[in-house]
């Protein structure tokens, strides 16, 4: 028997592409987790702001209480207070929203360049 007979004819395969390839799965993924680490700072950050100014605003409120004072006047304290929340909220889901499309488009980038690359790399 020869060696044909045994052995038969395996399709070329490129090792370099091959590893090249999981290397630049890799580092999508590094870039992914990079984005996501930034958001986590950034909104630990806000949240940190957020607390301060809630202490701040409340010692204000709490120094200034006049019972003589009407509801109403405090009822738009109270407003100013629960819309700058919301705002803030608001932000930072907009921030999240932001982070996840960014790291979606990375891995579609990355799976389109997947699919051509491994093309290449069993041709």
């Amino acid at each position: 028997m020869t060696k044909t007979a045994i052995f038969p004819t395996l399709p070329k395969f490129d090792v370099e592409a091959l590893i090249a390839l999981q290397k630049a799965n890799v580092e999508t993924v590094v870039a992914a987790q990079k984005i996501l680490f930034d958001l986590a700072q950034t909104v630990a950050k806000k949240q940190v702001e957020m607390v301060k100014e809630m202490m701040a605003k409340s010692e204000v409120l709490l120094k200034g209480f006049d019972a003589k004072k009407q509801p109403a006047a405090y009822a738009d304290e109270v407003k100013a207070v629960v819309e700058k929340a919301m705002a803030d909220v608001k932000e930072t889901v907009d921030l999240g929203i932001k982070a996840q499309s960014e790291v979606v488009d990375l891995f579609v980038k990355r799976a389109t360049a997947n699919f051509e690359e491994l093309k290449a790399v069993a041709a």
